[in-house]
């Protein structure tokens, strides 16, 4: 078990590590061990060697990739009972491994992420894919996809497609760069960003500016993440924090020899200062 803090250096130095030397599950622990101290890292890990075990023990020795992903599925969504939670899909415990792997219940992102890590543990090619409000899983060698959301069903990129123009009432345009593959950087971005929307949310702004500050250890020169992050201060009436989150903006935004909303972003600096200085 490690502290909170320890947590934190721990995902940080994991995702700076370059894409093929991450490993999702541990990331994913990482970032749930900040919110659950206690969280025991190797235990965890050891329920998804079993998982991995007991699909194992259902396949044939060189089966084919599609029936390995169908015992996979059938073995996680069936047999142990991992399943989508609709009734509470924002509640941030389905975005904390442990807690999915303790409830059996979670988001398309963390179920996706759970069967790419047994999959990863029995050399099954997969990839994420982060469709527009919904995350599934690519079979490598076969361009096949499955939705671990709804227990693993099989998709086509026809039904890809449909899936999508469904949740967005008709109103996205299809494009088949919707299908292209995550980065494990990407992937946990997302969950991040998941995380973030449910906190600001519920204004529970100090967990906000944590998942924020671990978005930017991906993603450092983004700037709404900067400007997120300084919303989230000021509404604490934490004004010199939010100061120094446009401050570095900024600073990211001079080495990267951008300078387009300089004067914006120096503005509301300035509108801080104003709050700050009736408080002094």
């Amino acid at each position: 078990m490690a502290s909170a803090s320890e947590f934190r250096n721990l995902f940080t130095q994991h995702v700076r590590r370059p894409d093929e030397d991450i490993y999702l599950d541990l990331a994913a622990l990482y970032l749930a061990g900040e919110e659950y101290p206690e969280l025991d890292v190797t235990s965890n890990l050891a329920h998804l060697d079993a998982f991995a075990t007991q699909v194992s023990a259902r396949v044939t020795y060189r089966a084919e990739p599609a029936t390995v992903a169908r015992a996979i599925s059938g073995y996680l969504f069936h047999e142990v009972g991992f399943h989508g939670n609709s009734a509470e899909y924002y509640s941030p415990d389905n975005s904390f491994l442990n807690r999915v792997m303790e409830t059996r219940t979670g988001i398309p992102i963390t179920l996706s992420l759970l069967f790419l890590e047994v999959a990863r543990r029995l050399d099954l090619r997969c990839s994420g894919v982060g469709l527009p409000g919904h995350f599934i899983v690519r079979l490598d060698d076969s361009g096949e996809y499955l939705d671990p959301f709804n227990a693993g069903v099989p998709l086509s990129a026809a039904d890809c497609r449909t899936l999508v123009q469904k949740m967005s009432g008709g109103h996205l345009e299809w494009t088949d760069e919707f299908l292209i593959p995550c980065t494990k950087h990407d992937i946990l971005f997302r969950m991040l960003n998941n995380l973030k929307s449910v906190y600001m949310q519920s204004k529970s702004y100090t967990k906000a500016v944590g998942i924020i500050e671990r978005m930017t250890i991906i993603s450092p020169g983004l700037p709404s993440l900067h400007q997120e992050q300084a919303w989230c201060h000021a509404q604490q009436q934490e004004y010199r924090a939010a100061i120094a989150a446009l401050e570095s903006y900024l600073e990211h935004s001079k080495a990267a020899g951008s300078s387009e909303d300089t004067k914006q972003v120096q503005d509301q600096i300035d509108g801080l200062w104003s709050p700050l200085s009736r408080l002094n």
